[in-house]
């Protein structure tokens, strides 16, 4: 559970170097244009997909989140690209990523608002 309320998820595309600490990836949200202080996250994944590193913020400080999956690997369907891309994910699947399952949305159900 992420400690602050998200307004925006993002799941990075490319290879980052995760010896970056949290100025590096606060360099790489704001190259992908998020706003971590604003209540963005932005989702790292490892190159071998055992590791996932999230950067989340307020109007106070940054969070970076860091998740480790022990005997085995990530099994998202992610292929990493030369430029520095992402795609906006929601909350649910954000969820569903940390928790190591396999997620893939074909199309989304449209949102229901109150009139």
């Amino acid at each position: 559970m992420l400690p602050v309320t998200v307004r925006r998820v993002f799941l990075a595309q490319h290879r980052v170097d995760f010896r970056k600490q949290l100025n590096g990836l606060l360099g790489e949200a704001y190259r992908l244009g998020a706003q971590p202080y604003d209540g963005d996250c932005v989702v790292f994944v490892k190159k071998d997909r055992t590791q996932l590193r999230g950067l989340v913020g307020d109007s106070v400080g940054l969070y970076l989140v860091s998740r480790r999956f022990e005997g085995g690997r990530l099994q998202t369907l992610l292929r990493f690209a030369e430029q520095p891309t992402s795609k906006n994910i929601s909350t649910a699947e954000l969820s569903l990523l940390l928790e190591g399952a396999s997620f893939t949305v074909h199309k989304r159900a449209r949102t229901c608002r109150a009139a």
